[in-house]
């Protein structure tokens, strides 16, 4: 017996316990994908994040540097 409409909690029982396994199988692998996409954005913006932090220290240690060689000069 397929269902037409969308399946909720309170209509699951009428679908038979194999075409039930069926949409918990879907929905997980969904979920899997919808995660799989999450931790590839959040590893994109980490990358992100280090490039510039590592940008900023490189700023920073010039600036340290040309301090100390016009106080020499």
């Amino acid at each position: 017996m397929t269902i037409s409409t969308r399946v909720t909690r309170w209509n699951m029982h009428q679908l038979s316990s194999y075409e039930q396994l069926q949409y918990h199988r879907e929905r997980r692998a969904k979920a899997r994908e919808a995660i799989a996409k999450m931790n590839a954005q959040a590893h994109a913006f980490n990358n992100i994040q280090v490039q510039k932090s590592v940008a900023m220290g490189d700023i920073v240690s010039r600036m340290a540097v040309a301090r100390m060689v016009s106080k020499k000069a």
